[in-house]
């Protein structure tokens, strides 16, 4: 099977390339990556044409190519939204990362949407889940901090009451390095959206604490106080729930290894493009 894997090189989020390792794994699979401009002289020849969202809406791929799918993972941003929805018209399968996002663009353009997630890179198998001793930092958030969000009051409140705390960014080929390394990482979502921070954490042995995500699919994939932590204030509540975990170690760990687990068996990118590749009619046999 021949696959165009359409996706821009050198994103942050590194969505595309995530994929790419995975791909390679399996036999009978010929992939070639391309970026976005470069799909425009493609005249055909593969047996999919694979696009992954990278956040570039500037152009799209031609309509003479198919079969097509498209992964997005913007729809919760209302720009990006309005440029994702003039062009989903031309693929044959459209994901969303967020369940919001499926369901409001089935309604309004009529395709038909499937809801697949953001996930972890998958967990290797020589990683052992960080005893307390390996842990650097007790609070951790890696990324951005958000334009329009109250994101940016919350790393604030983090930096003034919190003196053991690393905020900042990490190519994603080290997340786990940084994750493994913290007792706590703290989340809060842009505009109700379930990102891949939650995964990604989960997958290296932190807590998770975050803000609560209301619907979006959040209660059909995690548990509160089960998998991860949430709270509704980012004054009091949140700084109590931090100042709870960050003494009860034995809670702390309890939750942190069932959301380990959790992501380890069921919500890698491997269990994400299996999932994919079933809805449009094939199966991915590993080497």
């Amino acid at each position: 099977m021949k696959i165009a894997l359409i996706y821009n090189r050198n994103q942050r989020v590194a969505l595309g390339e995530r994929c790419f390792g995975v791909l390679k794994r399996y036999r009978g699979l010929e992939i070639t990556q391309f970026d976005l401009g470069e799909i425009q002289k493609i005249k055909g020849g593969f047996d999919l044409y694979f696009r992954i969202d990278d956040g570039d809406y500037t152009s799209d791929i031609p309509k003479s190519l198919n079969p097509s799918c498209w992964w997005i993972s913007d729809t919760h941003l209302p720009k990006p939204y309005k440029k994702i929805k003039s062009k989903v018209k031309n693929y044959d399968f459209i994901f969303c990362a967020q369940k919001e996002g499926a369901e409001r663009l089935h309604r309004e353009t009529g395709k038909v949407t499937y809801w697949i997630p953001w996930a972890a890179d998958e967990i290797p198998a020589d990683f052992e889940f960080p005893p307390e001793e390996n842990k650097v930092w007790d609070i951790c958030f890696i990324g951005t901090s958000g334009k329009y969000s109250l994101r940016k009051v919350v790393l604030e409140i983090l930096k003034l009451n919190y003196k053991n705390v690393f905020i900042g960014k990490a190519p994603y080929t080290r997340l786990r390095e940084y994750y493994s390394k913290a007792r706590i990482v703290i989340n809060y979502p842009i505009n109700n959206d379930i990102n891949a921070r939650i995964f990604e954490a989960m997958s290296s042995g932190a807590l998770v604490i975050t803000y609560r995500i209301v619907g979006n699919g959040f209660e059909d994939i995690f548990e509160e106080d089960k998998h991860l932590v949430v709270f509704d204030d980012i004054l009091e509540e949140m700084r109590a729930k931090i100042d709870y975990y960050l003494e009860s170690t034995n809670e702390r760990r309890r939750i942190s290894e069932e959301g380990f687990r959790l992501v380890r068996e069921n919500h890698t990118y491997c269990h994400r493009l299996i999932q994919m590749f079933k809805i449009m009619g094939h199966s991915l046999d590993e080497n």
